[in-house]
């Protein structure tokens, strides 16, 4: 089942939260797995700030998305 998720900015952290946890995944592991793949050494605080703050940029939800398997599709609204 493909599954499709429509990002809100009130809730960005609650879905990230999510639809890690569909894979049996917490954001502190999201977040070493980022550090592994992408060779970073950002602190999970960091991460949590930023997603409590809304202050993440793009690049760093795209790299969330992909360790969860997911890609960033724009598309216009009807």
């Amino acid at each position: 089942m493909d599954r499709e998720i429509i990002l809100e900015t009130d809730k960005l952290a609650l879905q990230i939260k999510y639809l890690a946890a569909i894979d049996g995944l917490t954001v502190k592991r999201v977040k070493e797995l980022v550090n592994e793949k992408y060779g970073k050494s950002d602190s999970n605080n960091n991460l949590s700030n930023k997603l409590r703050n809304k202050t993440f940029r793009v690049s760093e939800l795209a790299e969330i998305a992909d360790i969860l398997n997911y890609e960033i599709i724009l598309r216009k609204k009807s």
